[in-house]
């Protein structure tokens, strides 16, 4: 088994940043489990959870998902009921916030990744992204996938701000036009039957989409140590979106998001 002392030992930086991210989970989890809303973490959280018992140890963000009738809930209730120093980050509660998945984050921190607009106003503490399920229309999945993979890619660009190119000044003329037709692509596919589970359009991230049966029930799954939600079959879950899960990555890919962290908000 590889030591990963050096990566996020005990008193490393990014030790401290996963703990600080383990206790923003813990105050969604209670939410959640008093108000029977349904969540379960995903992505490299999950895949973190299921090969390494909790975070990947390079790793230094937390994914969580939720259906949207859920979602919109706990949209309502967690600012009653979240601690001080946490808030749930929206264009609504954040308006110079322009990035396209909400967040949890926590007031007393400063992080901030490559995605992060360093002119912006909005605040840009250690957070939990949280992703919007919805039902998607059983249509050929590598159809589905280029669709949505192109759709996140345009609107990713309008939420980013971007350098004065020539190549970005087209983008900006053309991106318009091709978000109206992959929206109409879009309704189009969704004539269709529903039969399955997959990412709010805009947050899409890999194009992939579920069987309800791999999500639903969901059940316990121990992460660092604490027990969190997951899905009901996380070997095919993360099959789907990983293929061979286990297999490590090169040590060259094991990146973080970080560019700039501080424990202490910034005056």
């Amino acid at each position: 088994m590889e030591d990963y002392s050096k990566i996020n030992g005990e008193g490393t930086l990014l030790r401290k940043v996963q703990l600080r991210l383990l206790d923003i989970l813990v105050e969604i989890d209670k939410i959640c489990r008093k108000h029977d809303i349904k969540y379960w973490i995903d992505f490299g959280s999950l895949l973190g959870a299921v090969r390494h018992g909790g975070f990947i140890p390079w790793d230094d963000d937390i994914d969580i998902s939720m259906p949207t009738e859920d979602y919109k809930r706990f949209k309502e209730i967690a600012p009653k009921e979240l601690p001080e120093h946490l808030f749930l980050q929206t264009k609504e509660t954040d308006p110079s916030y322009s990035l396209l998945i909400d967040k949890v984050r926590d007031k007393n921190s400063f992080f901030v990744t490559k995605h992060e607009d360093f002119t912006a106003d909005y605040n840009k503490g250690l957070y939990i992204d949280i992703f919007e399920v919805v039902p998607y229309p059983n249509v050929n999945p590598k159809v589905q996938k280029r669709v949505l993979l192109w759709y996140q890619k345009v609107c990713h660009f309008y939420s980013v701000k971007q350098k004065v190119t020539l190549k970005n000044h087209l983008a900006a003329l053309t991106f318009p036009v091709v978000r109206l037709f992959l929206s109409l692509v879009w309704a189009v596919f969704n004539i269709k039957p529903k039969t399955k589970l997959g990412y709010e359009k805009h947050f899409s991230v890999y194009g992939n989409s579920y069987a309800k049966d791999m999500v639903y029930p969901l059940k316990d799954i121990v992460f660092e140590g604490k027990t969190f939600l997951g899905p009901a079959d996380p070997d095919c879950y993360l099959t789907s979106i990983y293929g061979d899960y286990m297999k490590l990555p090169p040590e060259d890919k094991r990146r973080t998001h970080i560019i700039h962290v501080s424990l202490e908000k910034l005056s």
